[in-house]
């Protein structure tokens, strides 16, 4: 599976999730003019998308999804509080409903959807399953990690999961203090220590790709969440391919696959 992250963080999320012919978007935080641009970039074409996944009405996730399916005659799939609390009209742009901790099908992709806590009206995180079984979970905007999120991303080939602030910085920072409070609340965001401990978790034999989403350009710093991830994974002994999501500009394509198990040395006999 093919995953482009095109922008994470406060000032847009949309996540390009591509296999066996069917391409979708995670979030849509961009208008379709720099969508088309940041796929291009990578060497994507807009006009094979399928579908927009919504993780929640929030602008920074949602601004660009009515303008986007609605030139590009795609549908918006998003949960009922969800597309009750946006200004989506669903009379004029398609829409389809799910239920939180459901799974549909787009295509040849199969979407596992997971209720998260934060300030919205019922956001979810996502696994996202191709036909050959790799999976990959993307989840930002998380106050809190729950249990049930844990086990609905564990065994991921790929996670891209949220790292949105240091909490020394956060709490220096210029920020009015009820947004401070709003932030570190279980509502909120993840925390540098909050995350490296959910990732900690989530390492797994299947585990091959980790990317740190939705970084705040106010109150985080790249260096920071790099020094603290590399240190958690050099400890765990963790080989996995790092990196961290930019904000203005594409990270790159990340090619996803389900790890295979290693064949026995010519000569070595199998003991079972």
């Amino acid at each position: 599976m093919l995953v482009a992250p095109l922008s994470s963080g406060s000032a847009g999320n949309a996540y390009w999730l591509e296999s066996d012919g069917t391409a979708i978007l995670v979030d849509a935080g961009l208008g379709p003019r720099e969508t088309k641009k940041r796929l291009e970039t990578v060497g994507r074409e807009i006009e094979h998308l399928a579908a927009i996944v919504v993780t929640h009405e929030h602008y920074d996730h949602i601004r660009g999804a009515e303008s986007l399916a609605r030139k590009y005659q795609v549908p918006i799939y998003l949960t009922r509080g969800t597309l009750n609390a946006s200004r989506i009209d669903a009379a004029e742009t398609k829409t389809v409903v799910f239920d939180n901790d459901t799974s549909f099908t787009i295509g040849e992709l199969q979407v596992h959807a997971c209720k998260t806590i934060h300030d919205a009206a019922d956001p979810a995180c996502f696994v996202v399953e191709a036909r050959d079984g790799t999976r990959v979970g993307i989840a930002s905007d998380l106050g809190y990690v729950s249990q049930d999120v844990v086990r609905h991303l564990s065994g991921c080939d790929g996670l891209f999961f949220e790292s949105n602030h240091d909490l020394d910085m956060l709490r220096t920072g210029t920020y009015p203090w009820s947004l401070k409070r709003r932030i570190m609340s279980r509502f909120g965001h993840l925390s540098n220590d909050d995350s490296v401990n959910a990732v900690q978790r989530l390492l797994g034999a299947e585990l091959k790709t980790l990317c740190m989403i939705h970084l705040s350009q106010k109150n985080n710093h790249e260096s920071i969440v790099r020094d603290m991830c590399t240190r958690l994974l050099r400890r765990t002994g963790a080989s996995i391919d790092f990196a961290i999501a930019k904000q203005f500009e594409p990270t790159g394509v990340f090619d996803v696959a389900r790890r295979r198990e290693r064949k026995a040395p010519l000569g070595q006999m199998s003991l079972f």
